[in-house]
């Protein structure tokens, strides 16, 4: 299902480090609900936007939101970082694509299409924070997507990427959020 705006979402399971086959509209509850697919941990431009993320969450909690940042990484790879302990967004493993394929978030066609925009200039701002790539994980043509969905759990924003960095950043998301009418 290609989540448009206007759409109700459907409710779906998932899993984090450490539980199993969450219930989202549960987890949600009524609050505004983001969810930012990514591609994997390892990937350095992924851990540059989970920074961002990271950073401002004490930021995004002021809007009653509940952000939840998707990866198709395993529970064990972020058990073996430091990471998972620095983190105060929630992060869902979907190693298996289950939620990517749920919400048809597709793959560039090829290392060329993922690597179009301003990949590079995300890669360079990453590795100048002292970010390095790890592990390779899961489909590595991977696009990521950002989706906002309301409190009455219709999608008020979508974002299917075109390439690897063809998402907005986490002020920006921000920004999305402080200007939402209720």
């Amino acid at each position: 299902m290609k989540l448009t705006k206007g759409t109700l979402i459907s409710n779906f399971k998932y899993d984090t480090v450490y539980e199993k086959n969450k219930d989202y509209f549960e987890s949600k509850k009524n609050k505004i609900g983001i969810l930012v697919f990514l591609r994997y941990y390892g990937c350095t431009i992924c851990q540059l936007d989970i920074r961002e993320f990271n950073n401002l969450y004490e930021e995004f909690i002021k809007y009653d939101v509940d952000l939840k940042i998707i990866l198709q990484s395993k529970p064990e790879i972020l058990l073996n970082t430091d990471i998972e302990k620095k983190l105060k967004v929630d992060i869902v493993c979907d190693p298996n694509q289950k939620l990517y394929n749920l919400f048809e978030l597709k793959s560039a066609k090829n290392i060329e299409e993922l690597r179009e925009g301003n990949l590079m200039e995300k890669v360079y701002e990453a590795r100048a924070l002292g970010l390095t790539h790890g592990e390779y994980e899961g489909n590595e043509l991977q696009l990521p997507g950002v989706f906002i969905i309301g409190k009455d759990n219709k999608i008020l924003y979508e974002h299917y990427a075109e390439n690897g960095a063809d998402i907005p950043r986490a002020k920006e998301v921000l920004e999305i959020i402080k200007n939402i009418k209720y």
